[in-house]
């Protein structure tokens, strides 16, 4: 009978793992650091980029040379402001992400939803929601209508 705690994670799950590491990589790169046989990497890699969970980039030439295509997560700028755990946003949990954005930036003049969206890798519409609900409870003031724009109290 076969014990479930030794069992070999899948060559997608280990893939996943070590480019979770590095900021991209190639496939040589990534079958090194997962122990793993090129083909196998080149395999999973195919599987996860249909997957939409890796891009690949690619290497281009040096003269008559090719050089190797290179490797990330798709979701990488999104995971820097994720909660702790890495998982969803709690309720509120939004709130002061865009409100310690806002003081960080608040020398810049007013700021509009997109402009705070993007420094934070979030969605437009949820920090528009955000900014409204935080210009109601008096956390900060809306400047203008069209376009919306927001200063921090």
């Amino acid at each position: 009978m076969k014990s479930h705690a030794t069992a070999k994670p899948s060559a997608e799950h280990a893939v996943m793992s070590v480019l979770s590491d590095l900021v991209d990589g190639t496939v040589a790169e990534i079958a090194t650091a997962g122990k793993l046989g090129r083909s196998t990497v080149s395999k999973a890699l195919a599987k996860l980029e249909s997957a939409g969970e890796v891009k690949r980039r690619e290497g281009g030439r040096d003269g008559a040379r090719r050089l190797p295509d290179r490797w990330r997560l798709a979701r990488r700028r999104a995971r820097k402001t994720r909660s702790p755990a890495g998982g969803r946003l709690r309720p509120g949990q939004l709130d002061g992400l865009v409100l310690g954005y806002m003081r960080e930036h608040a020398t810049g003049g007013p700021l509009g939803p997109t402009a705070v969206a993007k420094g934070l890798g979030r969605s437009a519409g949820a920090v528009g929601n955000c900014l409204a609900r935080l210009a109601a409870d008096r956390h900060v003031r809306q400047t203008s209508k069209h376009p919306r724009r927001y200063t921090v109290r």
